[in-house]
């Protein structure tokens, strides 16, 4: 019983249980404060903190990011404060030219391609510097007696031929000797004929002269044959030997290989390598190559394919337009050359010098140069005035009025378009070599002659052709030719009287007693100062007796690709073939290097 009353007495208890009024909504309130109380403190809070640290941190990223730029930039900027591009060493350099290549034998070679691999690969006394003075090659030093006939050579010991046989003073002795004998036809014989040659100690050969020659130190470059080579071949035979196209030289380059490609276009290419034994330092360069082309267009294409990297002998009009794309250059040296108008003084109507003066005066020089878009500067007469110390009277300037007044007096009328003299039409010829500019120069002049009232007829005649049937029988009233001068302001072989004829260089058939005089005293001064002042005698009477027009000096037509180191920037040449003398310095690419302060 007490048991069951007292269950009942609990789950009445437990009946009378009551929920309070407002007791849940009290307990859920603070259930739900709690809940946003936890929530800030440990949610909101923190979540505001967390976006604080994000804030931080990326600052700090941006600050560690612009430190890592500004470190990158400084580091450029100190490296490339010390560093520099240059030339790269190795490498083939291929360089093309136009016309034939028969020989490299230096007696006989004649064209630019012959000359330029015979200076490759054979080496010579003296050879000229960056002022185009002589200096030593293969000669160590080289004196001059006082009377002016002895020149005394000593040679370097470190000079060997390509198959390791030391060079000696018996090979130039051979040399000279060779030149010498009527036989071999040397193209150097005129200057050497008469001259004696001596070995005078192991390393000492001597030259003596019949008389003072003052430029005789110039023809101490050519080229010296090896003796062990050739001695056993019969003078006659020497120029038709295989020896000419299979040469041992002494020289920066060594030949390997002589590959014709099409002998009908001249096509062919001569292989040499860079020669391990040269004494005039190491070469950048491993091997050399010579293009040869029948002509410009062909030429041009080869330097645009890349089949050669640099080009000789690109006509003006076309060098323009290849430096315009963007990987080539052009160089800007000038060689030692002038480009003439030369009158045929025995011509009927140029024997007039009033009218030859007209023709200078109607001559526009400098739209001249602007015709073979200015890759010349103006040349003032026979030959560079730095040859000449002293102030000299140049030719005449530009005035066309002044030309056709002269005209006019020498008896010149002006009837229906065309000058005429009794009964006789003012009508010259003009021949000019057909390659390079002597076209654009040809239709220049014919145009600026025409505007004095001169008929010209233009004609080019084939380079191949133009000694024989044209120079040699002066057959043209007026010759457009460069003539080369060189690094000795002796012209005698282009002006004096005694070169006017078949053989001579005399295109002018220039004839005059004082330049001739002048001429010839010069060659026998050796004291620079009377030389000067002959070459200014004979400067002056050119310019007055006007047997010619000086046009222009012209530049070096050497165009090659911009990474290429060769010609340095307006570095004079005395001739083409002078563009080798930095040869050990050329290269085909470049490289970044570091450099040192």
């Amino acid at each position: 019983m007490d048991d069951d009353s007292n269950k009942q007495t609990g789950w009445r208890r437990f009946r009378r249980l009551k929920v309070q009024k407002g007791a849940f909504k009290r307990r859920a309130r603070k259930i739900e404060t709690a809940t946003i109380k936890h929530a800030h403190r440990f949610l909101i809070r923190r979540w505001t903190n967390i976006r604080d640290v994000g804030r931080h941190t990326a600052g700090w990223l941006v600050l560690v990011g612009l430190l890592i730029v500004l470190a990158t930039l400084q580091s450029t900027w100190f490296a490339t404060a010390y560093m520099t591009v240059a030339p790269a060493s190795g490498g083939t350099y291929a360089e093309g030219m136009i016309g034939q290549l028969d020989t490299m034998n230096p007696l006989f070679v004649s064209t630019p391609a012959e000359v330029s691999a015979s200076r490759l690969v054979f080496s010579s006394l003296l050879k000229h510097d960056r002022d185009a003075r002589l200096q030593t090659d293969i000669a160590k030093s080289w004196t001059v007696s006082e009377d002016g006939k002895t020149y005394s050579v000593t040679l370097r010991d470190d000079v060997y031929w390509q198959d390791g046989v030391k060079l000696t003073v018996d090979d130039v002795v051979f040399t000279v000797r060779l030149i010498q004998n009527p036989a071999v036809k040397a193209m150097q014989y005129g200057t050497l004929a008469g001259v004696k040659v001596q070995k005078t100690g192991k390393n000492t050969v001597e030259f003596i002269l019949p008389a003072v020659y003052a430029p005789f130190a110039q023809a101490l470059t050519f080229g010296i044959l090896p003796q062990h080579l050739l001695k056993d071949i019969q003078p006659a035979d020497v120029r038709e030997n295989e020896f000419g196209r299979k040469p041992v030289g002494s020289g920066p380059f060594a030949f390997k290989q002589l590959q014709v490609i099409d002998p009908a276009h001249h096509r062919l290419v001569v292989h040499m390598e860079a020669n391990s034994r040269y004494y005039g330092g190491s070469l950048r360069l491993n091997r050399f190559q010579l293009h040869t082309y029948e002509n410009r267009d062909s030429l041009k294409k080869a330097l645009v394919t890349n089949e050669i990297n640099a080009a000789l002998g690109l006509g003006a009009d076309q060098i323009g337009d290849v430096v315009q794309r963007e990987n080539f250059t052009a160089a800007t040296s000038t060689v030692s050359d002038g480009m003439f108008a030369i009158f045929n003084n025995d011509q009927p109507i140029l024997q007039d010098v009033a009218v030859r003066q007209a023709l200078v005066l109607g001559t526009d020089r400098q739209a001249v140069i602007e015709a073979v878009h200015g890759r010349g500067y103006l040349l003032g007469g026979p030959l560079p005035q730095s040859f000449v110390s002293e102030k000299i009277v140049s030719e005449a300037r530009f005035n066309r009025p002044a030309a056709t007044a002269k005209l006019e007096a020498a008896g010149w009328k002006l009837a229906g378009g065309k000058r005429e003299k009794d009964g006789v039409i003012l009508e010259l010829s003009v021949v000019a070599p057909n390659s390079g500019d002597y076209k654009l120069l040809a239709d220049e002049l014919a145009k600026q002659w025409k505007a004095i009232g001169v008929n010209v007829k233009v004609q080019l005649a084939d380079p191949q052709i133009i000694v024989t049937d044209y120079l040699q029988p002066r057959g043209y009233d007026i010759l457009l030719y460069e003539l080369a001068i060189g690094a000795d302001p002796d012209v005698y072989a282009y002006w004096h009287s005694s070169q006017a004829n078949a053989k001579g260089l005399n295109f002018a058939n220039y004839r005059s007693g004082l330049a001739d005089d002048a001429l010839s005293s010069a060659r026998a001064r050796l004291d620079p100062s009377l030389r000067s002042a002959k070459y200014k005698t004979f400067y002056e009477q050119w310019v007055k007796d006007a047997p010619a027009i000086a046009l222009y000096q012209p530049l070096l037509s050497y165009t090659t690709t911009s990474n290429s180191a060769s010609i340095e920037k307006d570095e004079p040449v005395a001739d083409i073939v002078d563009r080798y003398r930095t040869i050990t310095r050329w290269a085909v690419s470049q490289t970044t290097v570091y450099t040192t302060r």
